[in-house]
């Protein structure tokens, strides 16, 4: 509630002495009614409101590529569903959470956050391209190359026609080539 105080404060102040006008006792009046008036429009933010308020500010400044960053994004998406597990953007927040987790080279964790949205949210739009993220870092990550096979199956098993399904039956039929070998095949 202190925060929401200060908030209020500093909105008010700024707005008021911007403004060229003398302080006079009408002129406080007003200022008063507006720092009251911001007062209650932060005060009625629910916890929830402010945490989504936050995430979207960090999600704002997620494209300077800074480790320190994209981690406390990361943690902000996973308090979020931890604090409100319900919530239908949880799916959204679990798919970003592992996508930093594998910019932060720790794919482990990213696989226990596809993990959670599949068991979680299996109704999500977001389903096809998880379990392709799940397959590509098993294969690409951590180099577990059986279960990787077994996840591209699964998905291809799903999504037969999906737009990643020509990138995850090469992904099979190649599976541990170098991008050399590749390229040898190629030619």
């Amino acid at each position: 509630m202190e925060s929401s105080w200060q908030d209020a404060l500093v909105f008010a102040f700024i707005l008021c002495s911007s403004l060229p006008i003398p302080m006079s006792k009408q002129n406080i009046l007003r200022f008063l009614y507006v720092f009251f008036s911001a007062m209650f429009v932060f005060a009625c933010q629910s916890p929830k409101e402010k945490q989504l308020a936050h995430l979207r500010n960090l999600e704002a400044n997620d494209s300077t590529f800074s480790d320190t960053l994209i981690s406390e994004l990361k943690l902000a998406y996973l308090d979020f569903v931890k604090k409100y597990p319900a919530d239908p953007q949880n799916a959204e927040f679990l798919f970003k959470a592992a996508q930093r987790c594998i910019y932060l080279d720790q794919p482990k964790e990213a696989i226990e956050h596809l993990n959670q949205l599949l068991k979680d949210f299996p109704k999500s739009s977001l389903i096809e391209e998880t379990l392709f993220l799940k397959a590509y870092t098993l294969e690409n990550s951590l180099h577990d190359f059986k279960s990787a096979k077994d996840a591209y199956q699964e998905f291809l098993s799903k999504y037969p026609k999906g737009e990643l399904a020509t990138d995850a039956q090469f992904s099979i039929e190649h599976m541990g080539e170098s991008a050399d070998e590749l390229l040898e095949e190629a030619h």
